[in-house]
């Protein structure tokens, strides 16, 4: 299967309107999704690099909240939407970091999934780093 960050839905957006955080956040769960669910291991490393960062947690249980009632196109479509807010909004470095933090991510339970990795490939291409 092979991952791409092409418009669908006919170019419509999403309802949820993306900052600097819940973009993250939605690139976050688009990776740890990859398998078609969360582990607790997955959930645990997440809290762990986030809180660590100092970042806002609220805002992540929200979001996370607002995806999770979402249909598989309209997360497809958010997390496109998430990949173009950081292109306009983050500079080179910051999209660096934002790599490095889903790569990590994707690791965290040891090994990169086939599925994880296309879609880290897709972001990693869209982002240009």
């Amino acid at each position: 299967m092979y991952v791409t960050f092409k418009r669908i839905l006919n170019n419509t957006m999403s309802t949820y309107a993306l900052t600097d955080e819940t973009s993250i956040d939605t690139l976050i769960f688009w990776i740890e999704s990859s398998d078609g669910s969360i582990s607790y291991e997955e959930q645990e490393a997440v809290k762990r690099i986030l809180s660590n960062m100092k970042y806002d947690m609220e805002t992540f249980q929200k979001t996370m909240s607002q995806i999770s009632a979402m249909g598989i196109d309209e997360v497809k479509q958010m997390a496109n939407e998430a990949v173009d807010h950081i292109n306009r909004s983050f500079s080179d470095d910051g999209k660096k970091l934002t790599y490095s933090l889903l790569e990590a991510i994707a690791a965290c339970d040891g090994t990169i999934s086939k599925a994880e990795q296309e879609k880290l490939d897709a972001i990693k291409s869209e982002l240009g780093v």
